[in-house]
């Protein structure tokens, strides 16, 4: 699966809550409690906090690949 560039809207949508799909896998609830405050934190490097879920998302795909498929298929809300 080809994972979208850091510049892709849905990084934003998602980090910032404008997208808020219901995740199954565990790891990536926990990771993106962490990741939204940081991103939403006014002095945060939000590309950086972008990197760090792309590399989740590579990393463990075969446990995620589901919400993966939520959440850049279009279904995510």
């Amino acid at each position: 699966m080809d994972i979208p560039p850091a510049e892709d809207g849905r990084w934003h949508a998602l980090l910032s809550g404008m997208a808020s799909p219901g995740y199954r896998c565990l790891a990536l609830r926990i990771l993106m409690i962490r990741l939204t405050h940081a991103y939403r934190h006014p002095d945060a490097d939000r590309t950086a906090v972008i990197e760090e879920l792309r590399r989740f998302f590579r990393d463990n795909m075969r446990f995620a690949a589901e919400d993966f498929q939520t959440i850049f298929a279009g279904a995510a809300r």
